[in-house]
Order: structure tokens, then sequence, then C-alpha cells
């Protein structure tokens, strides 16, 4: 009895340990931040910039912005808010309204890569507009886009994320006659570029924003 006492004992042992190694083989890595309610702003890449992709081609704009706060100084998830201003898409100029419309990201449960899903999220009933002269494009709210990879640089309070993306497949609607298929909800639209998201207090000095 002493032996299958002691036994029993290191098989619960064993037991726990693994448990212990699952659940940190499955931690899910978090953003962090220097102080509460920072200010997070964002920025496309100089050497890769912000690129939606339609029916109609490629959109390029000279300026994407991005804006949020945090909230939490440990979250699992981040939202940016976007602007793009000076816009073309397939040669013609295109105006993008957001309408309160933002991104969320959701961080995966990889500790080395830091890897996400992005989701569109908008008010009420509002969608992404890109507008040009004969085609109305709208972006509606959609969940789990992939993917997005994070990475930290910097060090101290000039930390920053890096957001990597390359989504895939999130759908759209166009409406108008200069439209490659007006009236049709299409699947095939991709966004790839960089955000680099800094953090800033109320007297907009730098705060470290990082993933681990």
């Amino acid at each position: 009895m002493r032996h299958l006492r002691a036994l029993g004992l290191s098989v619960v042992a064993i037991l726990a340990i693994s448990g212990v190694a699952a659940t940190a083989a499955m931690a899910v890595p978090q953003f962090h931040i220097e102080m509460e309610d920072t200010t997070l702003t964002g920025s496309q890449g100089q050497n890769m910039a912000n690129i939606l992709t339609f029916d109609l081609g490629e959109m390029k704009c000279k300026v994407a912005k991005f804006n949020g706060t945090q909230q939490q100084e440990i979250s699992t998830t981040l939202t940016l808010k976007p602007t793009y201003e000076e816009c073309k898409l397939a040669g013609e100029n295109a105006k993008v309204t957001p309408n309160g419309c933002g991104y969320l990201f959701h961080l995966g449960e990889d500790t080395e890569i830091f890897p996400a899903k992005m989701d569109i999220e908008c008010p009420d009933a509002q969608k992404i507009e890109v507008d040009m002269v004969e085609c109305t494009i709208t972006i509606p709210p959609q969940a789990g886009l992939g993917s997005v990879k994070f990475t930290n640089e910097g060090a101290e309070a000039t930390r920053a994320v890096v957001a990597d993306l390359n989504i895939a497949g999130f759908h759209y609607v166009e409406d108008g006659a200069g439209c490659a298929n007006p009236g049709e909800t299409t699947t095939n639209g991709s966004y790839t570029g960089e955000i680099t998201v800094k953090g800033e207090n109320a007297a907009e000095e730098h705060k470290g924003i990082w993933v681990d």
C-alpha cells in the first residue's frame, strides 16, 4: 500500500507539472503599456505602405494614420481607428470615409512570433466607404481576418510595436457603373503593409508599448 500511495502521488505530481507546462505552452502573449489610458498613434511603414486591393485594383494612400486609447496596462487586444488621405485606386482619386470604424487586433497563442487576427468594427450600421466618381465600395464589419504579426522595436519609453498586415479575403460591396462588379458582394479583398504603433501620455510624451 505504501508503494501504491507513493506511485499515486508521483502520478499526480507528473500530471500537475504537465498541466503547468501545457498551460505555459498555450499562453497568449499580451500588449503592455507603461500607464493606463495611453493614447496610441500609428503610421504606415516608410518602406511598406498600406495597400488595400479590390476588383478594380490597388488603393494606395500617401497618408495612413491610426489612433486609439489603451485603457488597461495589459491586454490581449488593441484597437486602432484609421484615417486615409490622398488615396488613389486604379489611378483614380478615392476618398476613404471610415465612419467611426476601427481595426481590433486579437493576439494568438504563439509567444515567439506574436500572431494576431483582425476584426473590422463599426458603430451602429456604419461601414468603411471608398468613394470614386462612378463607384462606391463599402466594407462592412467582419471578424477573424488574418493574418497579422506583431514585433517589438525600441527600448524602455521608446518601445513601439509594428503590425505586419497580410490580410486576405475580407468582403466588400461595389455600387456604381464604374465598379468591376456593381451590386455584388465580393470576398477577395486584401490589406497588406505595416503599421508602427507608439504610445503617448496627455503631454504627448512617448510611453512604451510592447508585446510579451
